[in-house]
């Protein structure tokens, strides 16, 4: 579940050395992610860290890989690696799964040291509703969404269980302008984690509400080769759970993308939180990073 994310510095004094290790491998990963970009290719525009009512054409995939670094309270380091791959089945219908893999610098019980983990995996099918093309560059789209979470954790990264999920995405281009909203519920069947990492390891159904705006700053017009746009973003992502905590994040970000590849690079920072749960409560966040490529097949 996504908590969004432009890199930001900031120093702390004598920080432990697992955490220094956590950096040096973040920016690696950051760097790893800028990089592969030479590669790729780039669909209509999507934010960074939220669903978007965009879909692969049949037959078409679309793999993308980010990375992200979340730094929390106490000096408590997460890096997380996660691939999506969406598959185009017919018009207007898509697959997608995610997997994400963790590793935790924590303080014990939870994963510490450098410990690896896999995440639950994401599997959702996607059926758009709207699309009305309103010219060559602008359009109004919506869809729904169905699917769950796999219990595919290891090493005490998620609670490993079946947690089946319902949502609904609107995506509007409008010249310079794009706007996304999207919100889903999930349905969590375990009990939550003795020691929770996020918000939605509590144990307790919960909703993700989100909102996303992104402004072309080039080119300010298109010319008859399609070049390069790059978009500065910004996304309210918030989780809600049914019995009250929540989580509400504010992240900019950078979005470039071509007609082969997408480059994204963002930062989440905390706006308004409550984490405590009846099994204790999940690290606040103090900051976090991200860095991520889509590409097209």
């Amino acid at each position: 579940m996504p908590r969004g994310t432009i890199l930001v510095a900031r120093a702390r004094a004598a920080a432990p050395a697992p955490t220094r290790v956590a950096r040096r491998t973040a920016a690696a990963l950051l760097a790893l992610c800028a990089a592969a970009s030479a590669a790729g290719s780039a669909l209509a525009q999507e934010m960074p860290g939220m669903p978007s009512a965009t879909a692969p054409s049949p037959g078409v995939l679309i793999p993308r890989v980010q990375a992200r670094a979340w730094f929390l309270e106490g000096d408590q380091t997460l890096l997380e690696q996660s691939v999506r791959l969406e598959y185009g089945l017919v018009r207007d219908l898509s697959i997608s799964a995610e997997i994400p893999l963790y590793q935790g610098f924590f303080d014990p019980p939870r994963p510490s040291d450098g410990a690896f983990g896999l995440g639950d995996t994401d599997l959702l099918v996607e059926l758009r509703l709207l699309r009305e093309d309103l010219n060559a560059l602008d359009t109004i789209r919506a869809s729904v969404f169905a699917g769950a979470e796999l219990p595919t954790a290891t090493g005490g990264f998620a609670d490993a269980t079946l947690d089946p999920c319902i949502g609904a995405v609107f995506t509007s281009i409008s010249g310079r302008h794009g706007v996304d909203l999207s919100a889903r519920f999930t349905f969590v069947t375990g009990d939550g984690l003795d020691a929770p990492l996020f918000l939605t390891d509590l144990g307790e159904d919960f909703v993700n509400l989100d909102a996303g705006y992104g402004f072309r700053i080039h080119p300010e017009r298109y010319g008859e080769e399609r070049t390069a746009a790059w978009y500065l973003t910004a996304e309210i992502n918030s989780v809600w759970t049914t019995a009250g905590q929540h989580e509400v994040i504010l992240a900019p970000g950078l979005l470039i993308e071509a007609p082969t590849y997408a480059i994204e690079l963002g930062v989440a920072l905390p706006l308004a939180e409550d984490l405590e749960g009846d099994r204790g409560a999940a690290p606040g966040l103090d900051f976090a990073l991200l860095a991520g490529v889509r590409l097209l097949f």
